[in-house]
C-alpha cells in the first residue's frame, strides 16, 4: 500500500447519502517511486494513480478491492509532486450486485485535471477464488 509513504489523505468529505466523497491527499515527493520514474524530472505513474484511488475505497468501505473493470482511463496531465503535490480527488460511488461498486473518479488540482477514471472494483473474499 501506497498510504503515508507516497501520499497522505489531508481530508476526507462524505457528501450525500454515501455515493459522494471529496478526498485531498499530499504526494510525498521524495518518495522511492520518483526516483525512478523519472530521475530530475519525477512523474506519478498511470497506475500508481489507480492504486491510490483504490486504497481510498478501501479505507472508506473498510473492504479488501480489486480492480475488476476499468471502462474508461483518460491521463490528461502528468502529475509532477514537486509542482502539484497536492491533489484533490472527487468521487462518485454506486454498489452494484455482488457487493462490487461502480466508480466515478476525477483527479484535479485547482483547473488542471489530471485523470478521470470509471470502472469497477470488486470485493475481495479468500474465498473468492480471485
Amino acid at each position: 500500500m501506497f498510504l503515508n509513504g507516497l501520499y497522505t489523505i489531508k481530508q476526507i468529505l462524505q457528501e450525500g447519502s454515501n455515493n459522494s466523497l471529496s478526498v485531498l491527499i499530499r504526494l510525498n515527493p521524495s518518495d522511492e517511486i520518483f526516483k525512478g520514474h523519472f530521475p530530475g524530472n519525477p512523474i506519478l505513474p498511470g497506475v500508481c494513480i489507480i492504486q491510490i484511488l483504490k486504497e481510498i475505497l478501501m479505507h472508506q468501505s473498510g473492504n479488501k478491492l480489486i480492480l475488476s473493470n476499468a471502462t474508461s482511463i483518460k491521463y490528461l496531465s502528468v502529475i509532477n509532486p514537486c509542482v502539484n503535490s497536492i491533489i484533490s480527488i472527487d468521487v462518485e460511488l454506486n454498489e452494484m450486485e455482488n457487493e462490487n461498486i461502480s466508480c466515478s473518479a476525477l483527479l484535479y488540482f485547482e483547473s488542471v485535471v489530471f485523470c478521470r477514471f470509471k470502472g469497477c472494483f470488486k470485493v475481495y473474499k479468500q474465498d473468492s477464488g480471485i
